[in-house]
This record gives C-alpha cells, sequence and structure tokens, in this order.
C-alpha cells in the first residue's frame, strides 16, 4: 500500500509539471527496505479492530523510518480465538503463511501469564520454520528466527476503580490504586478510570498514540544483547551512548538506547 500511494504520488507530480509546463519534479525516492508485519488478534484476552491496528502501525512506521530509514508495514490481518501461548498462536499462523511469511509478527494480547497485561508488552523472538530466512539479521540471534512483539492494547494507565477486575467496580479508587489512597475519585480518560493525578500525562492523548512507540520498542529488542539495559533511561545506554536522561529523547527513541535502532539498520542483508 505504501508503494502504491509512492507511485501515485509521482505520477501525480509528473501530470501536474506537464500541465504548467515546469520540469519534472525528481522520482519520489523508495526507503531502505520494508520491515513487513502480520498483525495476530488474540481474541480471547484483547479484542482489537482492523482499523485500531493500521492506526498503531501507522505510528510506528513514522517511528522506525523517523529514526532507521526503514519503514514499517502491515502486510496481513488475523485473529485467532485458541486461546493458547503467543508461541502456540504464531506457530499456527507460520505453518498456514509458510510461502509468504513477513519479518516480524505483532501479536495484540495479554500475553503468556498476562505478562504484557502486566507491563504492555514484551519481545519474544520464535525460531521460524525450516527454509525461512529473515533478511534482517540481528547479530545475536540469526536469519532464522520470526521477530514477534506481543502488545496489549487495552492496557489500563493508572487503573482506577477496577479493584483488579476487567470491569469497573468502583467510582473511587480500590486498594492499592492510586497510590494506595483508598477511596481517591477517578477520573475519565478514553472510556477508562484513571488515577487523577496521571491526567495530564496523558491529555491529548490516545490509546493508539501510546501504542504505536511500544511496537517499535518490542521489535528492537532482539537488535540489542543487554536487554533491559537496552532502554534509554539507564546507566548502560548512559555509559554507552553520553546520553543523558531527556523526556523528549526518551518519547522520541521509545525509550530505547540509540544504538540498538543502529544495530537493526545494520542488521539488513537482502
Amino acid at each position: 500500500m505504501a508503494r502504491f500511494h509512492a507511485t501515485l504520488a509521482l505520477t501525480l507530480m509528473v501530470l501536474l509539471a506537464a500541465c504548467t509546463g515546469g520540469a519534472a519534479a525528481p522520482p519520489v525516492s523508495e526507503p531502505s527496505a520494508y520491515f513487513n508485519v502480520a498483525v495476530i488478534v488474540d481474541t480471547t484476552s484483547d479484542p482489537v479492530s482492523r482499523a485500531q491496528a493500521e492506526a498503531v502501525l501507522a505510528l510506528s512506521d513514522a517511528s522506525l523510518y523517523d529514526l532507521t530509514g526503514f519503514h514499517l508495514r502491515m502486510v496481513d490481518f488475523s485473529e485467532d480465538d485458541s486461546g493458547g501461548s503467543i508461541e502456540d498462536i504464531v506457530n499456527t499462523y507460520m505453518a498456514a503463511n509458510l510461502d509468504d511469511l513477513p519479518n516480524g509478527i505483532l501479536v495484540f494480547s495479554a500475553g503468556d501469564d498476562a505478562r504484557a497485561k502486566i507491563h504492555r508488552g514484551y519481545a519474544q523472538p520464535i525460531p521460524a520454520p525450516d527454509g525461512f530466512r529473515n533478511p534482517y539479521v540481528s547479530p545475536y540471534l540469526d536469519g532464522s528466527f520470526m521477530y514477534v512483539a506481543v502488545l496489549y492494547f487495552n492496557y489500563r494507565y493508572a487503573a482506577c476503580g477496577y479493584g483488579e477486575a476487567d470491569e469497573i467496580q468502583s467510582p473511587v479508587s480500590v486498594g492499592d490504586e492510586c497510590r494506595g489512597a483508598e477511596g481517591t475519585p477517578c477520573v475519565m480518560w478514553e472510556g477508562l478510570q484513571i488515577c487523577d493525578f496521571v491526567l495530564p500525562l496523558l491529555e491529548g492523548r490516545t490509546p493508539v498514540d501510546m501504542a504505536g512507540g511500544v511496537v517499535v520498542h518490542e521489535f528492537m529488542h532482539p537488535f540489542g544483547e543487554n536487554g533491559p539495559d537496552d532502554h534509554f533511561v539507564t546507566d548502560s545506554c548512559e555509559a554507552r551512548m553520553g546520553v543523558a536522561y531527556d523526556e523528549t529523547e526518551v518519547e522520541r527513541y521509545n525509550d530505547m538506547c540509540p544504538d540498538v535502532y543502529e544495530t537493526f539498520a545494520a542488521s539488513y542483508q537482502p
């Protein structure tokens, strides 16, 4: 779809130049390459619509391109109602699409043992079927892996009034919610009840744009060798890159150390 849009834009520019008598515009440059992503929605734990998935990946694409020169695009969308593990869900998909596997798979799910529901998301590279070669070759893995990012889209930021249930239980905080100040009145954000002290941080944000950077973050993890120490806000990253905490830079790099993006960009071996 991105290639179609680029071709259409080029055609329109050429026609406009011909009509006005001006010189033809230079060709539209193609990105270095595409990181193709298939989306699987685990409908048993994290219902997400195709439109929501497309919106999330559009933001992920813009971020990845800004940081690496590589575009990210969604090439497939499917739903899984098996309730299986992440590995089972991914393996089932790969077995059914052997002739057209992507470079990465994004699974919208609570994750194994509710890991994504608790932590927002995580990375889980999984060995691909025999004969598969991923052109993005992490120096810490090899080209036989499928890069898998697990993301819980319906994540609750500073949940208030849920009492660890999936549905709202109270208009005020319960138990340890809101820093343990039980009885604190909840406020609404995007249809969710949250603690009032985080509302200024979420003002103007949506679940979609809060998720876009997480996708890039998790897909970058296999291209770092330090696990949690590959996050931007770590002493390890500061020592390696000479960077200090800066809220704007943390957000721009999706809380991932800049050198990991360099490794990803250098990993492409078509």
